[in-house]
């Protein structure tokens, strides 16, 4: 073989293992990132803690979701600190909404379906309207809509509880005679990460979103793509975390 071929393979394997590279240090580098991380939603406030040094250090303490614990449609509780650990979606409906909840719930249905795969994505859905809205009639309405069990949460409880935990997630929830079916509600989605935070990028002129609209495919489409860079910062987080873990076990040794 003589060396211009020798030269062409080589500049062959180049060109294939390249990729490769670049694609492994934007993933694994903990200098870079891949991806432009999602905003933090809510009012913030400074803390002080104290390092493995001794000393002072001021950090940010971002705005998380108040607690809340309500009954699923399969008759077990659930709170938002089981959720923690976890990705998910948030929204506000009744089961015998004849306005604007089927179609919500059907564009979430898209996002389930969307992200199916990822063991760690989970929605949840609380009903305005809990006195209906009993576990017997969410349990039939998971089955309606073909929802995954243990994948997408529809609970009840308390009213006045739902609805503050509503504004928690700066959502609007409350009864009203006007309204179709009696109640009136956001249409909003939102989108929590791992330790409860309200997350959201940007639209296309720099205002941070905060929430998407359930009722725009646009909207939901925008909120896929932002999921899938909520995922991928959560895997870089746990991938760096357990890089952190094996130097400290190697240093004790």
């Amino acid at each position: 073989m003589n060396s211009k071929n020798i030269s062409k393979r080589v500049v062959l394997v180049g060109l294939l293992i390249l990729p490769f590279l670049v694609y492994f240090f934007m993933v694994y580098s903990a200098e870079e990132n891949f991806f432009v991380p999602l905003q933090k939603v809510g009012p913030k406030s400074a803390i002080t803690t104290v390092n493995e040094d001794g000393e002072s250090v001021v950090d940010t303490n971002y705005y998380t979701v108040p607690n809340w614990q309500y009954t699923t449609q399969d008759d077990t509780l659930i709170s938002n600190k089981d959720l923690l650990g976890k990705i998910y979606v948030a929204n506000f409906f009744f089961t015998s909404c004849p306005s604007i909840c089927p179609a919500m719930n059907f564009n979430v249905k898209q996002v389930q379906d969307r992200f199916s795969g990822y063991e760690n994505f989970r929605i949840v859905s609380f009903s305005v309207d809990p006195t209906h809205d009993t576990v017997e009639v969410l349990k039939a309405y998971e089955n309606k809509m073909g929802s995954t069990p243990g994948r997408w949460y529809f609970l009840t409880g308390d009213q006045d509880d739902i609805y503050r935990t509503a504004n928690g997630y700066f959502l609007s929830a409350m009864e009203d005679s006007l309204a179709d079916g009696g109640f009136l509600h956001s249409e909003n989605l939102v989108l929590i990460d791992w330790e409860g935070r309200i997350r959201s990028s940007r639209d296309e002129y720099g205002n941070l979103k905060g929430v998407y609209n359930g009722l725009s495919v646009d909207d939901v489409d925008h909120l896929k793509d932002d999921i899938k860079v909520l995922i991928a910062e959560f895997e870089k987080k746990q991938s760096m975390d357990e890089h952190e873990a094996s130097k400290k076990k190697k240093l004790a040794q």
